[in-house]
């Protein structure tokens, strides 16, 4: 599941969508439901745009409720906020990550 997540994120840095979808498939065959899984369609979701912004936000939002809010989720809401022209949540949250304590490796939380 890990080194598909990883090549996930080296495609959308390629610009190859394709790929990143072959791999995506393969995820969600294994286990649509896994944390890996969804965090792989959200940046999927937002390498697309358009109305994929939306179904990101949306899974940074269920990470949001169901995990301690890390700083990998803020910033997806964020990012999903400027995205959806939400400047003002998008800000709201970026103020709210700056002023959280920095994690450390100790403190192992979900989505990591």
């Amino acid at each position: 599941m890990l080194s598909n997540a990883l090549n996930v994120q080296i495609f959308i840095k390629m610009h190859m969508a394709d790929y990143v979808e072959r791999h995506l498939i393969v995820m969600q065959q294994i286990d649509e439901d896994h944390t890996l899984t969804q965090l792989a369609t959200s940046w999927l979701n937002l390498a697309v745009g358009g109305s994929k912004i939306q179904e990101a936000y949306l899974i940074f939002q269920d990470f949001s409720e169901k995990y301690q809010m890390t700083s990998l989720v803020h910033n997806g809401k964020v990012v999903c906020g400027m995205h959806m022209n939400n400047f003002d949540e998008a800000e709201t949250l970026l103020l709210e990550a700056l002023n959280k304590p920095i994690e450390t490796c100790t403190s192992r939380s979900h989505p990591h």
